[in-house]
């Protein structure tokens, strides 16, 4: 169609549509200007989606505020963190002449148990009959000392280079240097005193496995060949709730406690291994407390703010999911009310803290406790992008400014493109402003 030599379609001056659009637009604009309607309107159509804007700004800032305090107040709480629930386990011997104890891992319970230590394990030790040590040596040294898995050979010259007779004194050092850049798991020491000098070779582990054998010419390291402490593995018994079991060991370093607990035998004996958590009750209720404060402050703002974004709605069913089981909380003297805000009574805390300490760290700071269910649901509310948090807000604020200012939307369809807001568009428009 073409009327007055325009195109409707085509490439060639304006269409059909974009020109009655167009002159719809300003017959529209200029009804506009002289209606009260809008032209009197006491607020800028602009001014207010830019504060609606605005508001949403300062939440997006108050809320990760508000996650952030949750997340520090939670991390005060957890395993390794500074509340008087954590780093105060305290695993130890009664007797630590007998044996020493450490925590390895959290241990489970307070329940007690007796470690009766009957040998310790040891290294093998072979020393040589001592000998004149300014005395010149008489014979050569051509000996091997190892287990059959591992060895080194020595052989020592009973002369120097020159010569001249080497000293019994001489003669060790050689050997135990080459024992010692050897790989036989053995280390050799020369002893002197009151003049005499001997060879001793000591086995580098614990344990009746690690022994060793001389066998050859030991030469000034007579009696090398035989042992004088035998290698021996630890041995011990645990007794837990009266149940006695016997253990041996290749080391003096043991696990106790299904390897929770770290113990280092020193001496034969009776000891009691133990562990007591040492709570500072008021600072934990404190800690707690804010704990608390801030979960709840966290639901309020989110329940105030609900339908701003769908990032909001669901940190808030992420929330609301709880820190934990009804009954573990009520050991912490926490309960639910009917908003999702928590009630925190401290003498119900003080009270499990008392009675079991291990119970109240494990609901408090274990893997699974509040905190470190409060410090994940707050990370992951940082997480939340921005724009989720307001994008309804966004998309308010782009209907607002449609339907109070036709000038805008005008603008907006003509940046688009002509066919994007078309003749019948253009007259629905007019006719709903007017109307």
């Amino acid at each position: 169609m073409a009327i007055n030599g325009l195109s409707s379609y085509g490439s060639y001056g304006m269409g059909y549509y974009n020109y009655q659009s167009s002159v719809n637009n300003i017959r529209l604009a200029q009804a506009l200007s002289k209606n009260p309607r809008f032209a009197k309107s006491p607020v800028s159509p602009v001014s207010a989606v830019g504060g609606s804007l605005q508001s949403s700004m300062n939440f997006i800032k108050k809320y990760s505020s508000n996650m952030s305090e949750l997340m520090n107040t939670a991390n005060t709480l957890r395993t390794g963190g500074t509340s008087g629930t954590n780093g105060n386990l305290k695993v130890g011997s009664s007797n630590e002449s007998v044996a020493t104890a450490t925590e390895r891992m959290p241990v489970r319970s307070s329940k007690e148990m007796t470690l009766k230590v009957s040998q310790l394990a040891q290294a093998q030790t072979n020393t040589s009959t001592g000998v004149k040590s300014s005395d010149k040596a008489t014979k050569a040294m051509n000996f091997t000392v190892g287990n059959g898995t591992r060895s080194v050979s020595v052989n020592v010259s009973a002369t120097n280079k020159d010569g001249a007779a080497k000293t019994n004194k001489q003669m060790l050092q050689e050997a135990a240097d080459q024992i010692n850049s050897g790989n036989a798991n053995v280390r050799a020491t020369v002893k002197e005193k009151d003049g005499n000098v001997s060879l001793e070779l000591t086995g580098k582990y614990t344990g009746a496995y690690n022994g060793f054998n001389v066998t050859g010419e030991t030469g000034a390291a007579e009696g090398l060949d035989k042992v004088q402490t035998e290698a021996a593995d630890s041995k011990y018994s645990v007794t837990v709730d009266g149940v006695t079991t016997d253990y041996e060991s290749y080391s003096n370093d043991i696990a106790l406690d299904s390897y929770r607990i770290s113990a280092t035998l020193k001496s034969t004996g009776e000891t009691k291994i133990g562990a007591s958590v040492n709570i500072d009750p008021e600072k934990t209720v404190k800690a707690v407390g804010d704990l608390v404060d801030a979960y709840n402050s966290s639901i309020k703002l989110l329940n105030d703010n609900y339908g701003r974004g769908t990032g909001v709605d669901r940190q808030l069913r992420n929330l609301v999911n709880g820190l934990g089981s009804e009954k573990s909380l009520e050991k912490l003297g926490i309960t639910v009310n009917k908003d999702a805000t928590l009630k925190f009574d401290e003498d119900v805390l003080k009270k499990t803290m008392k009675e079991d300490p291990f119970l109240a760290k494990e609901l408090i700071s274990g893997p699974s406790g509040i905190a470190n269910r409060a410090f994940s649901k707050a990370q992951a509310g940082l997480n939340v992008s921005s724009s989720s948090l307001i994008n309804k807000d966004i998309d308010n604020a782009q209907v607002d400014a449609m339907t109070s200012n036709p000038y805008q939307a005008f603008s907006m369809y003509s940046r688009s493109g002509a066919y994007n807001m078309n003749n019948y568009a253009a007259l629905g428009m007019m006719m709903n402003y007017l109307v």
